[in-house]
């Protein structure tokens, strides 16, 4: 397909051939020279398009191919035009070659590219867009095939993204909307978590469930006085065992399976006396029925983009929010590093390995090792071989080079992915792990500054103001609920066109009421879709 030519490097010229038009350029034939438009018909032809397919069309040019491809087009569908080439792309914008009157194709310029995967994300939000395929048009991809490939990559993951969330939120969606109302109740009553921003002098480490964190424990004399030690939820119990009081434990479960983590501690004794309880507004609310309300702060994980969590947000009773992370530890991270300070006060983070060995999965006295040791019979061993063997796991190389297999999931390679793009290159961030997959931060182990140390941490309460507000939402919200349900039972005035758009108007925006249903990613008005709503309403009413 390539032909070099005697040629200007940087010009981009129009070549007659038997059969039409070819282009040149840098010294290459961009398509063949005897019958330019049959290898990408050929192409297209074979190709098999399922519905809800976006097709990114690299270096199309001369727009060969793409009037077969519309006729090809399954319902919902879209071709997006990808040219990385600048004097390529300037080519097809002079010859009007990749002017189409069809609201099916997106020319998208060089320089907004890299934001592709965003603005696909935004197009699957409506439900219509399941998959990403590639088709090249021309040799042009040869200039830039390296970035062809990522933007495909990073398209087709940006797509699923929102597919795996859509899963999740069918799943989980209704528990974190429920977990969320319930919490509200409590948070007047706890300690703002923005009265430890900034506040803490001492080095702060950050504890996880993973291998490592027993090693570092066996080989660290570690005082609460000379840190300020947060760790994950799974994390409390085995540094309990090892006689270490954390001043904080991150909790963002939604499930009432992570009660389990605090087994032989209770939330109202000592154990909890110098720990404060940092939690998920869409956590379990159940650790903040046993365990007094102040010893609580919460922050707000925006598990779906919504026009009621939007709402929220604005009221001044309202915690910090964060993306979500998937991962405890991660969120745990991100805090402790607004916790410090400055940036001069170091973070040292162990027991964030994704991954395993082989039979152990977890730190000793974690939740998972004490499941194994109630569960273990002559038949079932206390090691766990089965999660280093099922399907998906693969080896992981080992950050401290010992040779030691370790095995990790896709779902681990994901967090450990997530933490490296969120936290490369922030200073005075230390891994202090000795196993697991490698961290994007620098090397460390803890050292002994200043025991003296005294924290600023503040001793604000809510404002007479903020708790008002926040009782006067729930009682709205109730009230908005119990309407929308006389709406639905016809128990108003309202008839046909008019009721339907009364509905619509208030249920639209409460996408707690629906963002589970498996077609809820928008709302609808059809009977069915109505009839499911009137259903939640019953629910949501309980837990305002």
């Amino acid at each position: 397909m390539e032909s070099k030519l005697n040629q200007k490097p940087c010009v981009v010229q129009l070549i007659q051939t038997p059969q039409g038009f070819s282009v040149s350029y840098k010294e290459h034939l961009l398509y063949s020279k005897y019958n330019p438009k049959k290898n990408i018909i050929t192409a297209i032809e074979q190709q098999t398009i399922l519905p809800g397919t976006i097709i990114l069309c690299c270096s199309p040019l001369l727009g060969y191919g793409l009037c077969e491809l519309l006729a090809k087009l399954p319902e919902n569908c879209l071709i997006v035009l990808c040219e990385a080439e600048q004097s390529l792309f300037d080519f097809t914008e002079k010859e009007n070659t990749l002017i189409f009157n069809d609201e099916r194709i997106l020319n998208c310029k060089p320089e907004n590219l890299k934001e592709l995967p965003v603005a696909l994300y935004e197009k699957a939000v409506s439900g219509k867009f399941k998959r990403v395929i590639r088709i090249d048009f021309s040799a042009g991809v040869q200039f830039h095939q390296d970035f062809y490939n990522q933007i495909f990559s990073a398209c087709s993951d940006s797509v699923m993204t929102f597919w795996k969330n859509r899963i999740t939120l069918t799943k989980f969606g209704r528990r974190y909307s429920k977990n969320l109302f319930e919490n509200l109740k409590y948070l007047s009553d706890s300690k703002p978590i923005t009265d430890f921003f900034e506040a803490i002098e001492k080095p702060i480490l950050v504890l996880g469930a993973g291998q490592s964190t027993q090693t570092f424990l066996q080989k660290n004399k570690i005082k609460k006085d000379d840190f300020y030690i947060l760790c994950a939820d799974t994390a409390f119990v085995p540094l309990l065992k090892n006689h270490i009081k954390p001043d904080g434990v991150f909790i963002e479960e939604a499930q009432s399976v992570i009660t389990k983590a605090f087994i032989g501690c209770s939330l109202n004794n000592a154990d909890f006396s110098e720990t404060q309880i940092f939690a998920g507004l869409s956590s379990i609310p159940n650790l903040c029925h046993i365990a007094k309300a102040q010893n609580f702060s919460y922050f707000f994980t925006e598990y779906t983009k919504a026009c009621f969590l939007d709402e929220l947000q604005q009221k001044s009773f309202m915690p910090p929010a964060n993306s979500p992370f998937g991962s405890v530890g991660l969120t745990a991270v991100y805090y402790a590093l607004k916790f410090r300070k400055n940036e001069s006060i170091p973070v040292y983070v162990c027991g964030l390995d994704f991954s395993y060995s082989i039979g152990i999965t977890h730190t000793k006295n974690a939740l998972a090792h004490i499941l194994r040791l109630s569960s273990a019979n002559r038949l079932i061993p206390i090691e766990n071989y089965a999660a280093a063997f099922s399907n998906g796991t693969t080896y992981a190389k080992e950050k401290s080079g010992t040779g030691n297999i370790f095995v990790t999931t896709p779902t681990l390679q994901t967090y450990a992915q997530m933490f490296n793009n969120l936290f490369l290159g922030t200073k005075n961030l230390y891994d202090a792990g000795e196993s697991g997959i490698p961290l994007a931060i620098l090397k460390g182990t803890p050292l002994l500054q200043n025991s003296k140390v005294e924290n600023h941490i503040l001793k604000n309460t809510f404002s007479e103001n903020q708790k008002k507000e926040l009782k006067e939402y729930l009682q709205n919200e109730k009230k908005s609920l119990e309407y929308l349900k006389n709406l639905l039972t016809g128990k108003t005035d309202l008839k046909g066109s008019k009721l339907i758009e009364e509905i619509t108007k208030i249920a639209e925006c409460k996408e707690y009421l629906f963002l589970h249903f498996a077609d809820g990613n928008t709302f609808n008005s059809t009977q069915s879709f109505l009839n499911r709503i009137r259903t939640e309403i019953d629910f949501f009413l309980k837990y305002m």
